[in-house]
C-alpha cells in the first residue's frame, strides 16, 4: 500500500524532454486556421541566452536579411516578453523569419543558436538531414570496416620466399615427384 497516492489524484502531465543537446529555437508549425504563431525555447537555448521565464528577447535581422540574430532584452521597454515556460507568441516576426527563407509553415522549422562572441546567431537546420548525415556517416564506417576485411582478404605474391622442402610435414598421403629436367618438384 505504499505505492497509493492518497488524497489526490496522480499527475497525468508527461515530463517533456527536450529533442536537441544544443542551443534551439523551434518554430511551431501551423496546423490549423488562426494557430498562434509560436517560438520554443529549448534548455540549452535558455541556459546560452541566459533566460528564464518572463524575460524578453529580441531578435535582429541583417539589412540583407542573410542574418538573423536572437538576445536577451536589454531593457524592460525592448523585445518580446516569454512565457513562463520560455515560448513566445509573436505574428510579426513568425512571418516575417518565414518569408525571407521561404520556410514551410505547416510544419516545425528549427534553427540551432551558434554563438560567436557576442552575437547568437539562428542557423536553420532539418532533422531529416541530420539523420540522412547519421546514415551517410554509417555508411562510410561500415565501407570502411568491409574494405579493411578485402584487404585482410587479399592474397600476396610469395614467389620471391625460398621453400626447403626437406623442412615440410609429409604424411603417407602425399608423394613428392621430381621432374629431372626442370628440378621442380610437383604434387
Amino acid at each position: 500500500m505504499e505505492n497509493l497516492i492518497w488524497d489526490g489524484v496522480p499527475t497525468q502531465k508527461k515530463k517533456k524532454e527536450d529533442k536537441f543537446a544544443f542551443p534551439v529555437v523551434t518554430m511551431m508549425a501551423l496546423d490549423k486556421p488562426g494557430a498562434g504563431r509560436k517560438f520554443v525555447f529549448n534548455k540549452a537555448a535558455q541556459e546560452l541566452l541566459n533566460i528564464e521565464g518572463e524575460d524578453r528577447i529580441s531578435f535582429g535581422f541583417s539589412h540583407d536579411r542573410t542574418i538573423i540574430a536572437v538576445r536577451k532584452a536589454v531593457d524592460i521597454n525592448s523585445g518580446i516578453q516569454l512565457t513562463k515556460t520560455c515560448t513566445i507568441s509573436d505574428k510579426k516576426t513568425y512571418e516575417f523569419i518565414a518569408k525571407i527563407l521561404s520556410l514551410n509553415t505547416t510544419e516545425e522549422n528549427n534553427f540551432e543558436i551558434v554563438s560567436n562572441e557576442d552575437l547568437n546567431t539562428l542557423k536553420l537546420f532539418n532533422e531529416d538531414l541530420l539523420v540522412s548525415e547519421v546514415l551517410e556517416e554509417e555508411e562510410v564506417i561500415a565501407e570502411s570496416n568491409s574494405n579493411e576485411e578485402e584487404d585482410l582478404t587479399v592474397e600476396e605474391d610469395f614467389s620471391d620466399v625460398e621453400v626447403n622442402i626437406n623442412d615440410m610435414p609429409f604424411t603417407s598421403d602425399f608423394i613428392l615427384e621430381e621432374d629431372a629436367d626442370t628440378d621442380e618438384a610437383s604434387w
